[in-house]
């Protein structure tokens, strides 16, 4: 589309016909928006210049060469000039007409180049009627000299290809360089103006504006313009072949022109210029331009988009790029194209490239080309994964309704191929491929590779398989399942090493402990898992044991599974109570183990919890002994708790002693001596200590005894360590318990504390002994008297000074 100019129009006048009234050169007419600003650029930069050696030979007029020029000169302006002989008035030669349209729009020539104007016909050659000259519409045509043919020119002229590759290397020199101006030396404008049109076709359009051009100058040098033209015969110009001045010369006349070395780019333009269709080449230099990519870039764009040329692998990465971050327009404008044409030539890009495109068809742009490029990803990665065996671990994201099954089958039909062939690493590879992508193949299909697969998997069950990224993972895992209860069917004895092998593989839910298998995986699992995870897994068998068929037999299965080779802990004694019903029928051997950890003195106390909650809600009737050692436990539970308490009743502690055996207070025994060791009370830490059952606890207790002597002087401490070391005077036996080494340093550590203490620190110390009886009493007093002394005869000199 173009748009509109206002017009000026220079002449010779005669008075009263121009814009000045007066007679002589000026504009005579102008349209109704054209100011003084564009009058300035029309006659800086465009109006006819007339030969004066032509003048002064009275040359016909025929003979002058018309001009045509160009300048963009903070308005931009198109002139046409014709050379008209004698003036109106006086008849001297130079008259001339220059006919220029101007504008501020640089839109206003939609994508028409200055050039193509030449030989348009809105250009006037004679004097408006008045000084108001009407404007240029829009809607006006340039030219019939176009794309087509401008390459018909070129091809039909020797070295045409070389002569337009210089001028566009020329005009569009590398990045940094900066480029010389042009000077064609010809006869005839319409030559020149050809291959200005020429070259500026192979430039983008707004920047084909920017560049000045006159046809023809007499001074080269005091013209501003980028391009400029010299008629060989009007003398003037200096510069030639031999001697160029800095100009890029180009001989029309000679047909020869100034060494010129070719841009890369510029070569690539002419010859895709000369071989393709020209209307496509010049689409292609607007989209490289628009494409927002320098050189390289925008020009693997604009091939791709017009030309369908495949970009080189080099140049994939950057023009799918550019389908994600180009000028959103052209991206919906080309993309779809572009994006074809790189799915039909996908096997020759990176997969990186792919996975890159399969992300941008995804968008709404793109969304009808998503299938295609999701099939050409999957092909590649198929590819990365037999050669490499790299699948990535992500989910590839989903097609927005894009996939019909059709393209499903198609997609599988190469995977399927290959997985009937493969040995066992490459199969699971392809497992891995098929999940990333959502694909679900018929196991039939698979045959014979997938056999092969299971039976390596069931031969090496250290293959950390990542099996949740599996397509078809829970088919394939019943077949392992198959295999593995079969080996186990025919070696029972395996039971134990198998579920080691397999639990955290096979575990699943529900799991069905009356099957041989499961029953193993559960075993092992709940000898491996954390305890919040193992009481799950109990819940859920017992769950569903009890919504079994026969749910009392099944039950009883799933708990012989569970605790034939392990206790019942606490966590589990509530579970059962909370899900059997009371005196529910469970085989006693279900609670073997439980009952050899009760008996089992040295076991944690969490096993009595256990068995007292199972007995109590009547799931287990225990033997004799196991009850023994329940209330051997008890008792031992009540006197840890009377040696805590500041009251205790003498009598009912002697009897709970009398119920611990000894081996129960050798297995406890270093709680029992934490127990006594920290008593509020001496006198229940002194009746433990000297029961008949516990007195194997008199040196542990001096020991820890010494050791918390060593940090503090706790009142109870002192006087329990005071009776340890008299205690001979009540046991013999227990005072041989003590080593000598245990004795000397208990003994120092309680003179130290008994001599230095303070008063009331000491009355404390007097009233936990004097709990213990009159002898205990006599003989702290004594020794208190021998301790002591010492620190009164202190505090008295103290008084005194």
């Amino acid at each position: 589309m173009t748009g509109r100019f206002e017009a000026l129009i220079w002449t010779d006048c005669r008075e009263g016909q121009g814009l000045r009234g007066t007679p002589g050169l000026q504009f005579q007419a102008r349209s109704a928006g054209a100011d003084r600003n564009a009058e300035a650029v029309v006659q800086r930069n465009l109006l006819y210049e007339p030969p004066p050696r032509w003048m002064g030979q009275r040359r016909p007029v025929s003979d002058y060469p018309a001009s045509f020029a160009h300048v963009w000169d903070g308005l931009l302006a198109t002139a046409a000039g014709v050379y008209l002989g004698r003036e109106s008035v006086g008849g001297r030669e130079g008259n001339q007409l220059t006919h220029a349209i101007v504008t501020d729009d640089p839109a206003a020539y939609g994508l028409v180049r200055p050039a193509q104007m030449f030989g348009a016909p809105f250009w006037t050659a004679e004097p408006a009627l008045t000084t108001r000259c009407p404007q240029l519409q829009p809607g006006w045509h340039p030219g019939s000299f176009g794309a087509a043919e401008a390459q018909t020119f070129v091809r039909g002229v020797s070295s045409g290809d070389e002569l337009l590759a210089a001028l566009l290397s020329t005009l569009r020199p590398p990045a940094g360089q900066r480029g010389r101006r042009v000077l064609f030396v010809a006869r005839e404008a319409a030559e020149v103006m050809r291959w200005i049109t020429a070259v500026t076709l192979l430039i983008p359009q707004r920047e084909a504006l920017r560049i000045g051009f006159k046809v023809f100058t007499l001074n080269p040098a005091y013209a501003p313009h980028r391009i400029l033209a010299v008629h060989p015969d009007w003398g003037g110009a200096e510069a030639t072949l031999e001697n160029d001045q800095g100009y890029a010369v180009f001989d029309l006349v000679r047909h020869d022109w100034s060494r010129v070395t070719h841009t890369r780019a510029a070569r690539q333009w002419t010859e895709l210029f000369l071989a393709e269709d020209p209307m496509d080449v010049v689409d292609a230099v607007e989209v490289a331009a628009a494409s927002g990519l320098d050189g390289d870039g925008g020009t693997a764009v604009a091939l791709a988009a017009i030309l369908g040329r495949r970009p080189p692998p080099e140049k994939v990465a950057g023009l799918v790029s550019w389908l994600r971050h180009g000028p959103p327009q052209l991206v919906r404008r080309y993309g779809g194209g572009i994006v074809h044409l790189l799915v039909a030539a996908a096997s020759q890009w990176p997969v990186e490239v792919l996975r890159s495109l399969d992300e941008v068809s995804r968008a709404a742009t793109f969304s009808h080309r998503a299938a295609e490029v999701r099939l050409a990803l999957i092909d590649a990665e198929l590819r990365e994964a037999t050669v490499a065996g790299v699948v990535r671990t992500e989910p590839a994201a989903p097609l927005s309704g894009a996939w019909t099954p059709a393209e499903h089958e198609r997609s599988l039909a190469t995977i399927t191929r290959e997985m009937r062939l493969a040995e066992p690493p490459l199969f699971e590879t392809l497992l891995r491929l098929c999940g990333r992508f959502g694909l679900r193949p018929a196991l039939a299909d698979l045959q014979p590779g997938l056999d092969r697969f299971v039976l390596d998997w069931a031969d090496n069950p250290d293959h950390a398989y990542r099996v949740t990224s599996w397509a078809c993972a829970d088919e394939i895992q019943r077949l392992l399942r198959h295999e593995l209860g079969e080996r186990l069917a025919d070696e029972p004895d395996r039971a134990y090493d198998l579920g080691d092998e397999w639990w955290d593989v096979l575990l699943r839910e529900p799991m069905r402990l009356d099957e041989p298998l499961d029953a193993a995986v559960v075993e092992a699992a709940l000898r491996h898992l954390p305890p919040r995870q193992r009481i799950d897994l109990v819940e859920q068998c017992l769950r569903t044991a009890l919504a079994a068929t026969r749910p009392a037999a099944m039950v009883n299965r799933t708990a012989s599974v569970i605790w034939t080779h392990r206790a019942v802990s606490r966590a589990e004694a509530h579970l059962l109570t909370h899900l059997l019903p009371r005196d529910t029928p469970l085989d006693p051997r279900v609670f073997a183990p439980l009952h050899r950890e009760v008996t089992d003195y040295r076991s944690p106390r969490e096993y009595v919890d256990a068995a007292l909650v199972v007995i109590a809600h009547g799931l287990w009737a225990p033997q004799a002994d196991t009850l023994r050692a329940i209330a051997a436990h008890g008792a031992l539970a009540f006197v840890l708790d009377e040696l805590a308490d500041t009251t205790f009743d003498p009598l009912a502690l002697v009897r709970a002693l009398d119920d611990v055996p000894p081996q129960l207070v050798r297995a406890q025994m270093p709680e029992l001596c934490e127990a006594i060791t920290q008593a509020p009370v001496v006198a229940v830490a002194f009746t433990v200590l000297t029961h008949v059952h516990v007195q194997q606890l008199t040196e542990p207790c001096s020991r820890k005894l010494h050791g918390e002597l060593m940090n503090n002087s706790n009142p109870a401490h002192v006087a329990l360590a005071f009776v340890l070391l008299n205690i001979g005077s009540q046991s013999v036996a227990m005072a041989s318990m003590i080593q000598a080494g245990t004795r000397a340093d208990l003994d120092r550590r309680v003179r130290t504390v008994v001599s230095r203490c303070s008063e009331k620190r000491f009355r404390e110390m007097t009233m936990h002994i004097d709990g213990l009886g009159s002898m205990w009493s006599a003989l702290w007093k004594t020794f208190a008297r021998s301790h002591r002394r010492g620190l009164v005869r202190r505090l008295r000199q103290r008084r005194r000074g």
